[in-house]
């Protein structure tokens, strides 16, 4: 087993992120996304999910989908709802990560910044 987890922040407003829809896939060597998880953050903008890699061929890859356009609409209006950006999307290579894989990530309407740590 493997925990992908993040913290989430609203950069516009120093606050954590809770509530934002974040989403997961396999990416296979195919080209289909398969669905891994589809969760919200809690209160305090984290989420943490174990997932099973036992299945995965050596080329798997893992996509992160976070509804940063979502998250804005519902929390600052329709002005702040059309910003060009509305998710951030992160793309991972789990092959070589230990048994916890975390991507911090920093929200705004028009902009966002992540990392990632062990």
């Amino acid at each position: 087993m493997t925990t992908i987890s993040s913290h989430i922040l609203d950069s516009t407003t120093g606050r954590d992120a809770g509530g934002i829809r974040v989403i997961c896939h396999r990416l296979l060597a195919s080209g289909q996304a398969q669905s891994v998880f589809d969760t919200k953050a809690d209160d305090n903008g984290r989420i943490s999910i174990d997932i099973d890699r036992s299945d995965d061929s050596a080329d798997a890859r893992y996509e992160l989908i976070f509804y940063s356009g979502d998250y804005f609409a519902s929390t600052q209006g329709a002005m702040v709802a059309e910003s060009a950006i509305t998710e951030v999307v992160v793309r991972i290579d789990l092959a070589h990560a230990n048994e916890h894989f975390h991507v911090p990530v920093l929200i705004a309407p028009h902009n966002h910044t992540l990392w990632w740590s062990r």
